[in-house]
C-alpha cells in the first residue's frame, strides 16, 4: 500500500483567510444571503466540534491519554480550535492559574504581585498588590492581565480585582462631594419622590443608516460589557436587565480618547483619565457633568443578532 502523503498547510494563514471570508460576509450587501451565509459557518462549526468531541472520548480509555493531550495542548492552533468548541480536556481554573502564574515574573519586576482566589461561575477572582511608588494603576494591571487570559482561557467571562468595586465607588462619591463643593447651591425645594419606570425601547422602523450586525445575543450575558470593532467603527455594547445597549468607544470630554481602559460596574462606566462616570442605562449621560453624554447608536435584536444602525 502507497503511503498517502497529506501536505501541511499554515494554520494561522486558514484562519487568516477564514476571518477574512467571514467579515466579508458580515458586510455583504443582500441581508437574507448574508445570514444564510453566517448560519451555513455557524451549523459547519458545530458539525465539525461534535466530530471532536467524539474523537476526544475515544482517547479516555486509552493507557497513554495523559500523553496524548499533553502533546495535543502543546500545539497552539489545537489549543484555541478544542477552546473555541469548548472542548479543553485541561481544566478552566488550571488554565487560569497557569497563565496568571507565568505573568506573575513580570508584574514583579513592574513592582506588583498578583494572586488567583478562584473562579466561579466562569469568572475568575484576583487580588493584586502594588508594592511600589513607581507601579501601574489598578486598571492598567487589569488589561495586561486580561490579555493574557484572553489567549489562555478565552472561554472566561471575565475578571474581577478585589476591591476595585469599591475603589470605583471611591471614586464615583469624591467626585460627586467636589461636585457639590464647587457648584453654587440651589434653592431649597421640598423632595420629590420618583418612581423609576423601564423605558420602552424606541421604534428604529424608521431608522436611517445601515444596519449591521455586530454581535451574537446568545450567551451575551447580563451586566456583560463589550468593546466591538467593526471596520472603522468602533463600539461599547452593554446588556442591562435584559436591553442591549450600543454607544460609540470615545469618551465624551475629549472625542479622541477611547475608553478601552475605563473601568465597568453596571451600569457605570468609569473613565480613569477624566474620572468622570457614564451611566450606561440612561444614555451615556455623565453624573458629574450632565451636559456630557456618551453617543448612543440605534439598536435593535433580530433572532440571533443585535444590530446597529451606521450611517
Amino acid at each position: 500500500m502507497s503511503d498517502v502523503i497529506v501536505e501541511e498547510q499554515d494554520a494561522e494563514e486558514l484562519l487568516g483567510q477564514l476571518s477574512s471570508l467571514v467579515e466579508e460576509l458580515e458586510q455583504y450587501p443582500d441581508t437574507e444571503v448574508r445570514e444564510k451565509a453566517l448560519d451555513l459557518v455557524q451549523l459547519i462549526l458545530k458539525l465539525h466540534g461534535e466530530v471532536l468531541r467524539r474523537m476526544l472520548a475515544t482517547f479516555e480509555s486509552l493507557p497513554l491519554k495523559s500523553d496524548i493531550y499533553a502533546r495535543m495542548l502543546g500545539d497552539e492552533v489545537i489549543r484555541a480550535i478544542l477552546t473555541i468548541h469548548d472542548l479543553l480536556p485541561e481544566e478552566l481554573e488550571a488554565r487560569v492559574a497557569k497563565a496568571i502564574e507565568e505573568l506573575r515574573p513580570f508584574l514583579i519586576s513592574q513592582g506588583c504581585d498578583v494572586k488567583l482566589l478562584n473562579v466561579d461561575n466562569g469568572r475568575a477572582q484576583i487580588r493584586l498588590m502594588r508594592s511600589g511608588k513607581g507601579a501601574p494603576p489598578i486598571a492598567a494591571l487589569k488589561l495586561e492581565i486580561e490579555k493574557v487570559l484572553d489567549v489562555a482561557a478565552p472561554d472566561l467571562s471575565g475578571i474581577d480585582i478585589e476591591g476595585m468595586a469599591e475603589q470605583i465607588e471611591a471614586t464615583a462619591k469624591a467626585a460627586a462631594m467636589l461636585g457639590a463643593i464647587i457648584t453654587p447651591p440651589r434653592s431649597e425645594t421640598p423632595p420629590v419622590n420618583l418612581v423609576q419606570i423601564k423605558r420602552p425601547r424606541p421604534d428604529t422602523t424608521n431608522v436611517s443608516g445601515t444596519w449591521v450586525s455586530v454581535v451574537r445575543a446568545l450567551g451575551f450575558e447580563d451586566g456583560q460589557f463589550k468593546i466591538v470593532q467593526y471596520a472603522e467603527i468602533n463600539l461599547l455594547i452593554c446588556k442591562l436587565d435584559g436591553d442591549f445597549y450600543a454607544y460609540r468607544n470615545a469618551c465624551a470630554a475629549d472625542v479622541e480618547r477611547t475608553l478601552d481602559d475605563a473601568l465597568f460596574d453596571s451600569p457605570m462606566l468609569t473613565c480613569v483619565c477624566h474620572g468622570y462616570s457614564y451611566n450606561l442605562r440612561r444614555a451615556g449621560k455623565c453624573v458629574e457633568r450632565p451636559e456630557l453624554r456618551l453617543e448612543s447608536l440605534s439598536l435593535k435584536v433580530e433572532e440571533d443578532k443585535v444590530k446597529v444602525a451606521l450611517s
